[in-house]
C-alpha cells in the first residue's frame, strides 16, 4: 500500500497540551497521535501548531488531514472521530495550597455546598465554569492559568480552583510552586470529563480509513499499555 502521510493541526498556546518549541508541535496531544499512528502500519504524521481557531478551520477546509478534540456536533460536520477517546480530560479536581487555612474543609468536603464559605479562583470568560461551578460560590477572575495560579499560591485572593491535575501541576512547576501544589479529585463537579478524540477531515478521501485503522489501534493491548503511561508521564 505505500506509506500515506497525514497532517495533525495542534493549537499553539494550550501547554501542556500542545505548544511550539523552535516551530516544532510539543505536549500531550501531539506525543498521542504519534504513538497511536506508531501503531499503524503505513500511515506517517506531521505535526503543525497554529491558532486554535485556524486549525479547525483547516480541518475543515480539508487542508489539514486532522485533529485531536472533544467531538462536538459542529466538528461532526467536517471530521469523522475515532469511537473510543485517545484522552478524557478531567476537572473533577480542586487545586489548592498546602498553606490555605481552610485545608482541612477543602479536603473534606463531599459537595459545594460545605465549601460556600469559600472563595473559588476562575478563569475570566469560562464558560464551562460559569455553567459547572454554582453560582453561590465567591469568585476572583485570572484573566489566564498563570495569573489564576498568582491569586491562589501568592496573593492567597482565593482558596481554591477547579481545573484538571495535568493543567494545575504544569503551571505549578513553571512558576515555583510545586512544593506547596496540592490537588484532589473530587465526585461532586458536573460534567468534568470532557473526551478528546481523533478526527479526520471528511475531506479526505480516506478519511473512513484511518479511523478504522485508529479504532483498531486502540483496541491493542500493548497500545493502552502505553498510552496510560504517556498520560501518567504529564500527572
Amino acid at each position: 500500500m505505500g506509506s500515506s502521510n497525514l497532517t495533525f493541526a495542534f493549537g499553539e498556546k494550550s501547554p501542556p497540551y500542545s505548544s511550539s518549541i523552535d516551530e516544532r508541535a510539543v505536549g500531550l496531544f501531539p506525543d498521542l497521535v504519534q504513538l497511536t499512528f506508531n501503531f499503524i502500519p503505513g500511515y506517517t504524521t506531521e505535526h503543525v501548531v497554529v491558532p486554535w481557531a485556524r486549525a479547525q478551520y483547516n480541518v475543515r477546509r480539508g487542508l489539514t488531514d486532522g485533529l485531536l478534540t472533544y467531538p462536538s456536533e459542529e466538528r461532526q460536520e467536517y471530521a469523522t472521530f475515532s469511537a473510543r477517546p485517545l484522552f478524557t480530560q478531567d476537572f473533577g479536581h480542586l487545586v489548592y495550597s498546602a498553606d490555605n487555612p481552610n485545608i482541612g474543609l477543602i479536603e473534606s468536603a463531599t459537595s459545594f455546598t460545605e465549601l460556600s464559605s469559600l472563595t473559588v479562583v476562575v478563569e475570566r470568560g469560562s464558560q464551562w465554569e460559569e455553567d459547572n461551578i454554582p453560582d453561590y460560590l465567591e469568585r476572583v477572575p485570572g484573566r489566564d492559568m498563570k495569573a489564576m495560579m498568582h491569586l491562589l499560591m501568592l496573593r492567597e485572593a482565593g482558596d481554591f480552583m477547579v481545573q484538571p491535575a495535568e493543567d494545575a501541576r504544569f503551571i505549578a512547576r513553571q512558576l515555583g510552586y510545586s512544593k506547596k501544589l496540592r490537588v484532589r479529585k473530587v465526585d461532586f463537579i458536573p460534567n468534568s470529563r470532557i473526551p478528546f478524540h481523533i478526527g479526520v477531515s471528511r475531506q479526505l478521501p480516506s478519511a473512513m480509513s484511518v479511523i478504522n485503522e485508529v479504532d483498531a489501534a486502540m483496541q491493542n493491548p500493548e497500545f493502552q499499555s502505553e498510552l496510560n503511561t504517556l498520560i501518567e508521564s504529564y500527572r
